[in-house]
């Protein structure tokens, strides 16, 4: 190959770079989930709507969510939220009103959008082959009321293969230990924790200036 076409093929590639539109590294590899933060308004005011997985269901039964799932193939984030919506709450699609995107997760192996929605015309029902039982909070004791916080430590442990010949250090290589904040909500009886305990502190922090 001639210097011009190298110069020219090495001009191309970085012309691809300018035009790229950036993207989390990995993103593609996790499982990619959709979620709806639902907000109902009652008497005193607006309330977020939580539900209590059925005893049933393999993963994670009996903790406290937001209706959602994976997003499925061809689906748009949205899409999948307003699905999941649907079907967990049994509630029509254009009851369904998206007032935003708050901000997403993403972990090694998980991505998770979150979309407030406003529920209309919606009378309590949710299907019991996922839901074990619905409930609200008011926004405003929310926003006054923060989680409370505890630190988790996750330990690297390489696989036996691992190449340690190949990096400084070898086996003495100093790995850094990853620690994550798990939230908690206590509201009466229901413990909100975990992934829908992170996603709500940010949503509060969003909706009530914090």
């Amino acid at each position: 190959m001639s210097v011009a076409n190298t110069e020219k093929n090495m001009s191309m590639s970085l012309d691809m770079i300018k035009s790229h539109k950036p993207e989390v590294i990995g993103i593609n590899d996790c499982l990619q989930a959709a979620v709806c933060i639902p907000i109902i308004k009652e008497t005193s005011g607006p309330a977020i709507l939580f539900e209590k997985r059925s005893s049933a269901i393999p993963h994670q039964p009996g903790d406290i969510c937001f209706p959602g799932g994976v997003i499925e193939a061809g689906e748009t984030p949205m899409e999948a939220a307003l699905r999941e919506t649907s079907e967990e709450l049994l509630i029509p699609c254009e009851n369904i009103t998206i007032l935003g995107v708050s901000d997403y997760i993403h972990m090694e192996h998980l991505a998770v959008y979150p979309f407030a929605a406003e529920l209309k015309e919606y009378i309590g029902t949710f299907s019991i082959d996922e839901v074990a039982e619905i409930f609200t909070i008011p926004l405003s004791w929310l926003c006054k009321n923060g989680p409370e916080s505890y630190t988790v430590e996750s330990i690297i442990s390489p696989p036996s293969d691992f190449p340690y010949e190949r990096i400084v250090g070898g086996r003495n290589y100093r790995w850094r230990n990853r620690s994550e904040k798990v939230y908690f909500y206590q509201y009466g009886d229901y413990t909100i924790w975990g992934l829908t305990a992170k996603i709500l502190k940010r949503f509060i922090e969003l909706c009530c200036n914090k």
